[in-house]
Formats: structure tokens, C-alpha cells, sequence
């Protein structure tokens, strides 16, 4: 729950008709939308995520959005991005979006930057603001984004997507797990070429984010902390995993000690040297079909955890050396912390299918 003293706060006479179904919720109330009023966000990002999240956000009452964003926009964003439209094209995001913005709440402070965010202004950008909204689309600005906010002491709400699949978690909330937890710097992930994106999926991605950064800020509901919300558009799946806090490791084991990746060039190795080689491929059914590495075996990630699929999982483990993969990297991270939490051998390719 952000901003405890409200005794000298106010709600205009407007904000009770505007914000009247809010007013009428008994766990948000007048005390609620005040602390919307209130509070301090900024979104790194008015991209996919970032369009659908500012939107709900400057809509629900906040007081002040910050907007960070160097890009300007271009057709192939517009069937997703939904602050922009054709005559848009070649303008800053951010001009643009400030723009629509204050028509939507003409009281919502909105301040914005357009510039990419660096180790030079990130803590300026960022010490202003009560909760940071992480909608960037690299690993970069990710891994930063976790340091200044772990410095700062600010929430970081997480947010990614990946063809069929969003990725959603709360970080830095109460002392709890951060961003390079769940990817820890050892791994070296690199960002991807572009991918395609189904156009409603960051849209869901976007506002749960904008949800988790409403509960936090009026101390309503579960917030998604200690947990990554993994969400598939093709089945309408959502699963929780664990996150387990690497600082708490006296508490939590770090299940990335014993972890390895491995690289194609030494699987084509030991493939040569005759060794006996088990390879799982966690993607989707509909992934897998299009394509797959020969002789590979389908196990979705949804379906790991499977006491038939742990026991398979486990023999091909004990017999032979088992390689999981998923497309890049994102999925086979997830899948191996479960695995290594079953004490099961196995090794990560590197990059993924791709």
C-alpha cells in the first residue's frame, strides 16, 4: 500500500463521478482512489505493454505517469499499439502518446522522456516515482531496470510476451525476489531477432501489469510478488511458478548452482562420440509440429510437472543425457528450475530451438 498519510488529500467533486464504481468497491473506496491520486508511476517502454498499461493506469485515477520511450512510431507497430494510429507514423511514441493521454484525463501529470534509458540517467529517471513498469523489450534495459530499482528501493512490475505466450511477475516487493532471480547474470541471455506477436496478447500482458501496479498502490488483493504468471493465448492457460530470492540463499537454495546450458556445437559433439542423448522439446504442440530438433520428444512446459512426465523425464535422466529446449530461452529457464528442484540431471541448449 503506497502514500499512508492522506489526511490532507481530497477528491474533487468530479472524481466522485468519474471514479464512482471505484468509490462503491469496499476493499478500494474513497481511501483507495486517493492513493491513486496520489501515486507515482513510471513505464519504461509505450510499446505493446506499455500502450494498454498507461492507458487503464491514466484512466483509473493516477495522479503522475512518466513515460520513457526513444522510438518513434511505424506501421508495423499500429496493429498493437493501440495509442497510435496511420497518421501517427514517424512521430516520438511518447509526444503521441502524451498527447491521447491528456485528452483520456485531462489531471493525470504526465511527464515524458524521450530518450533510451542508460546507466547515466537511470537513477534520475527513476527515483521519482513510487513503481516502475517494466514494458522494455531487451535484456539490457531489463537487468538495469532490476539494479537501480533493488537501489532505490522501488517495485519493478515485469512484463513480456513471445508469440503465443505472456510473461508477467512483481519484483523487489517487500524484500522479495528480483528480476535477475529468476534470470540470473550467468545465464547471458541475448536478445532475439524480432518475432512475430499475436496483437491481443500484449494487450492482456500490458494490463495485468497496470493490475499488479493498482493492488500494490491501494493494498487490495495478492500481489504477484515471489511468483511469475506465465500465460499461453492458444489454450487460455495461466500457471504460477515459484520464484525463489537468491539473496535468501540460508533460506532458499539456489536452484541455478548446479544448473548448465550447453551449447549446440558440443551436442553435435557428443553426438559424434556416440553418446546416448535424450533431447525434450517444451514448447507448445502446435510449436513442436511446425518444427522440431530430429528426434526430439514433446513435453510441454504446462505439462512438467506431470507425475507420469517426472517419472520419463527422471529414466531418461538416469540412461541417457537429457537436453531440454524451447524456442530462445525463457520457457527452458522455467523448466529447468523445476527440474532442478526434482533433482533431475539435465542440460539447457543455449539459445533454443532458434
Amino acid at each position: 500500500m503506497l502514500n499512508p498519510n492522506l489526511t490532507k488529500q481530497y477528491l474533487l467533486d468530479e472524481d466522485y463521478m468519474i471514479y464512482a464504481r471505484h468509490l462503491t468497491l469496499d476493499k478500494l473506496n474513497t481511501e483507495g482512489q486517493l492513493r491513486l491520486k496520489n501515486a507515482k508511476i513510471l513505464v519504461i517502454g509505450a510499446g505493446g505493454l506499455g500502450c494498454p498499461a498507461i492507458i487503464y493506469l491514466v484512466l483509473s485515477g493516477i495522479g503522475y505517469i512518466g513515460i520513457v520511450d526513444d522510438d518513434i512510431i511505424s506501421k508495423s507497430n499500429i496493429h498493437r499499439q493501440i495509442l497510435y494510429n496511420k497518421s501517427h507514423i514517424e512521430k516520438l511514441k511518447t509526444k503521441v502518446a502524451e498527447y491521447n493521454l491528456k485528452k483520456m484525463n485531462p489531471e493525470c501529470n504526465i511527464s515524458t522522456y524521450s530518450k533510451k534509458i542508460d546507466r547515466k540517467n537511470a537513477k534520475q529517471l527513476i527515483k521519482n516515482y513510487d513503481i516502475i513498469l517494466d514494458t522494455c523489450d531487451n535484456f539490457n534495459t531489463r537487468y538495469l531496470i532490476d539494479d537501480i530499482c533493488k537501489k532505490l528501493h522501488k517495485v519493478h512490475i515485469y512484463g513480456a510476451i513471445e508469440n503465443f505466450e505472456g510473461h508477467i511477475s512483481v519484483f523487489n516487493y517487500k524484500n522479495g525476489p528480483r528480476y535477475s532471480d529468476l534470470y540470473p547474470y550467468n545465464l547471458q541471455l541475448k536478445d532475439k531477432p524480432c518475432t512475430g506477436v499475436l496483437n491481443v496478447l500484449p494487450g492482456i500482458v500490458g494490463i495485468l501489469q497496470a493490475t499488479e501496479a493498482i493492488k500494490i498502490i491501494t493494498g487490495i488483493g495478492k500481489v504477484l510478488s515471489g511468483y511469475l504468471l506465465v500465460y499461453n493465448i492458444l489454450n487460455i492457460s495461466f500457471k504460477k511458478i515459484k520464484i525463489n530470492n537468491i539473496q535468501n540463499i540460508n533460506k532458499v537454495p539456489n536452484i541455478y548452482k548446479n544448473s548448465k546450458s550447453i551449447d549446440i556445437n558440443t551436442v553435435n559433439q557428443y553426438i559424434k562420440e556416440k553418446y546416448k542423448i535424450s533431447i525434450i522439446d517444451i514448447r507448445q504442440k502446435a510449436e513442436f509440429k511446425k518444427k522440431h530438433i530430429k528426434d526430439a520428444i514433446n513435453i510441454p512446459l504446462k505439462k512438467i510437472k506431470n507425475k507420469n512426465n517426472l517419472h520419463l523425464i527422471k529414466k531418461l535422466s538416469n540412461t541417457s543425457i537429457l537436453i531440454i529446449y524451447c524456442s530462445h530461452n525463457s520457457r527452458s529457464i522455467i523448466a529447468s528450475e523445476l527440474l532442478q528442484r526434482e533433482n533431475i540431471k539435465h542440460y539447457r541448449l543455449k539459445d533454443g530451438f532458434h
